[in-house]
């Protein structure tokens, strides 16, 4: 018996140790959304709108990965950048402008996987998406299939959707500067 409920805890402790999805993702974040939209519209900026953009990790797959406890605050586009590139817990999936590294981040997301894609120019002017749960969707800009995303757009709040494809977050001139990473667990 003893031993049939060390096995039992065992077990139990690594399920919840896996990846695991906020069945209220699709409402939490479309009210983070509006959030957003009314802080930036209410001239919020830096630190106070850029929190739901950083928040919606955790709002879809309860992962905090871009609050930085050392600043007590969440990261930048650009510290983000720098963080998947340098962690162990994210790996590149490669270019997006590979259809199985697309479709790749789609069946990942839909499997409970947290997936983002960064941007980042010469300049380190940057944007990041959430790629959520969903189906991937034809771009006529791209001439591929897109993952489903989640953009909050600081610089223009009401560009910010959640429920569309990826290129609707970034242009198709953008394409080779756009990485994908996979959360690992």
């Amino acid at each position: 018996m003893k031993l049939y409920f060390t096995i039992l805890l065992s077990l139990s402790l690594s399920i919840g140790q896996g990846q695991t999805l906020n069945t209220n993702w699709k409402k939490d974040l479309n009210t983070s959304l509006q959030n957003f939209i009314h802080c930036g519209n209410a001239g919020g900026e830096g630190e106070a709108c850029n929190k739901f953009q950083c928040e919606s990790l955790n709002t879809v797959y309860k992962v905090n990965d871009f609050y930085s406890a050392k600043s007590g605050r969440y990261m930048t586009v650009n510290e983000i950048a720098q963080f998947l590139k340098e962690s162990k817990t994210w790996t590149s999936l490669g270019p997006v402008y590979d259809q199985e590294i697309l479709n790749k981040a789609q069946n990942l997301a839909n499997s409970k996987k947290a997936v983002v894609a960064i941007y980042q120019n010469a300049v380190g002017a940057g944007h990041l998406v959430l790629v959520i749960p969903g189906e991937v969707q034809q771009s006529g800009s791209w001439g591929l299939q897109v993952p489903n995303v989640a953009s909050f757009f600081l610089p223009e709040p009401e560009r910010s959707f959640v429920d569309k494809g990826l290129s609707y977050a970034f242009t198709k001139n953008m394409i080779r500067d756009i990485a994908i990473y996979v959360r690992n667990y």
